[in-house]
């Protein structure tokens, strides 16, 4: 998971952005027929909401509540926050991890008791979501501070993948060298994932497992956890590092599953072979 924060002195622009399509113009965006939505609302907080009659979400009933809470601290300029926060490449959590990242985020970065909403975009490889957030509170207080945003939003993401079991992003380095062999990574985790999603769908055991992923040139260690080898790539990955559902606890539940699926299967034939004897066929 990698973060990103910028500041704003406009809560329509930033709205606008995260909740209409990016590519649909302003002028467009004056006729209710013409904007196309890619934002979902995943979590609100201190703020009400209105529908229009096509359902889609009144941004000027927001805009206004975070342009009347400035009204109290006039001096702070920039009173908009924008947190973004992007998983890695294949990596889909539900909303409700979303909203769980969001609300930490909240009380460790002081928007506990702010005006904040979420939006989750999937129009690109990358899901990702948007923390839109006013930094002052409802008594007039800036409550958050911008300063060494890089390091804690680094920091933050790292202790939200280990808690989640998400997959773990390299850290945020302005480095080309560095960002290639990340892409590497991605891709090579992205390709375990698949092979084990594609497995587990007619496998019914650690062992049937271990012996699939060998013909493909993975090598599986299981202990307290479960890991990975690449022997052509001569990289080791743990399950953890691929996310919740690829920890031993999660594999070993998915495999429970197909053997549950297997004895119904089993016995629906039996029935059948059954039923044939009995009618002399």
């Amino acid at each position: 998971m990698i973060g990103k924060a910028s500041l704003g002195s406009y809560a329509k622009g930033l709205l606008e952005y995260c909740y209409y399509d990016k590519h649909v113009s302003a002028k467009m965006r004056q006729c209710l027929d013409e904007q196309d939505v890619r934002g979902e609302l995943v979590y609100i907080q201190n703020l009400g909401i209105k529908m229009h009659a096509d359902g889609k979400l009144d941004l000027n009933y927001l805009i206004n509540q975070f342009n009347s809470n400035h009204t109290q601290n006039t001096n702070l300029k920039k009173f908009m926050w924008h947190q973004s926060f992007s998983f890695a490449p294949g990596e889909k959590p539900g909303n409700e991890t979303i909203a769980e990242i969001s609300t930490e985020f909240a009380r460790e970065f002081g928007f506990e008791q702010n005006q904040m909403l979420v939006f989750k975009h999937e129009d690109s490889a990358n899901l990702h979501f948007h923390i839109v957030a006013n930094r002052i509170n409802c008594d007039g207080k800036n409550t958050s501070k911008h300063f060494h945003n890089y390091a804690r939003t680094g920091d933050f993401c790292r202790r939200m993948e280990q808690r989640l079991e998400l997959v773990q992003a390299p850290e945020m380095r302005i480095n080309k060298r560095q960002g290639l062999e990340n892409i590497l990574t991605d891709k090579q985790h992205l390709k375990l994932k698949l092979s084990i999603d594609q497995l587990l769908n007619t496998t019914a055991s650690i062992d049937e497992l271990k012996a699939k992923l060998l013909t493909q040139g993975y090598k599986t260690y299981v202990g307290r956890g479960i890991a990975f080898y690449n022997m052509r790539k001569n990289i080791k990955i743990k399950g953890s590092d691929l996310g919740r559902s690829y920890s031993l606890a999660w594999i070993e539940k998915r495999l429970a599953q197909n053997i549950g699926i297997e004895a119904k299967e089993q016995l629906q034939q039996q029935q059948k072979r059954q039923k044939k004897q009995g009618l002399g066929i």
